[in-house]
Parts: structure tokens; sequence; C-alpha cells
């Protein structure tokens, strides 16, 4: 029960890693997927204005909103998941491990395209040749597993890597149909 909590843990942390890492890859500044630059020096300033001690934190949100919303259009599947639509229970849990983070830590990670790309090919642990477009790596009940890091992280990994566009996902279980 110890070691399911804890990898638990790591799962989510290395999620809200992901979520930073493809979110700021994925800004209008850099491959352009989503119209958002909040996780860059400026949008941070900017930010700063009204969330002077979670700047950081609500430039993941916003971030995390304008991804899922590019996501959920490109998918067109109702009842799929991906990195930034989770099923409720666990975006519960990702933004309570998220208050707990330090931000300034994470943001470390991704001072540069190719920081965060050398941080999803670090969660990815391997190499991959992603498919344009929507396509499934598992089923919900699988999301907050390491393979599921593995396969977001490689997938978006691939994407950036030679430019384009893959939207990885999660399709409902069958037995809850």
């Amino acid at each position: 029960m110890v070691a399911d909590l804890k990898n638990t843990s790591q799962v989510l942390n290395q999620f809200i890693l992901m979520r930073l890492a493809v979110g700021y890859l994925g800004q209008g500044k850099q491959a352009g997927w989503w119209d958002c630059n909040f996780l860059d020096a400026t949008g941070i300033r900017f930010l700063e204005t009204t969330f002077p001690r979670t700047a950081r934190a609500a430039a993941l949100r916003a971030t995390t909103e304008a991804a899922c919303s590019v996501h959920d259009k490109a998918l067109g599947r109702v009842g799929s998941y991906h990195l930034f639509r989770l099923p409720p229970a666990m975006e519960d849990l990702l933004e309570q491990t998220l208050e707990r983070e330090d931000m300034n830590a994470l943001f470390n990670e991704i001072q540069s395209h190719e920081a965060a790309l050398e941080t999803l090919h670090h969660l990815a642990d391997a190499l991959i040749h992603a498919p344009t477009g929507p396509v499934q790596v598992g089923v919900e009940s699988r999301i907050l597993t390491p393979t599921a890091v593995r396969e977001l992280a490689a997938h978006y990994h691939s994407a950036f890597r030679e430019g384009v566009r893959s939207y990885p996902y999660f399709a409902p279980d069958k037995d809850a149909r």
C-alpha cells in the first residue's frame, strides 16, 4: 500500500512536470500549438502583478486551460482524456500535489526549448516516431501509471522534436460505458 502511494505521488509529480514542459513547448512563441505565452519570463512578470505569490502556478493553470481546449478540439472525442484533461478525481489529486510543489524548481526545468525537450526525453526514457494527430496511448484506468507517463512524454517529445502535432489520449474504460 505504501509503495502504491509513493508510486502515485511520483507519477503525479511527473504529470505536473510534463504539463509544464509540454505547455512551455506548445506556447505561441515556441511551437505555436496554443495562443498563450504565460510560461516565459514576460508571462510570469505579467501574472506577478495579479498573483504575486502564485504567479508560476497561475501560469501553469492558464496554459493548461489553453492546451486543454486545443487538445479537446483536435480529439473531438467525448469521454477521452489527455495530459491537460484528466478525470475529475485525478485532476483533484494533481491540484493538491501542485499546491505542495516548489514552482521555482519546476520552472528551472524549462528555462529553454532544449531544456524542456530534455525534460520530456528524460520522462519518456525512449525515442519514438509519433504520428500526426490523435493517437490512443492507453485507457482511463491506466492513466496514473509510470507507463502512461513514458508514453505521453515519448509522443510529445517526438512531436516537438519533429515539428508535428500529436495528441496522445486515453480512451474510456470499456466497462465504464
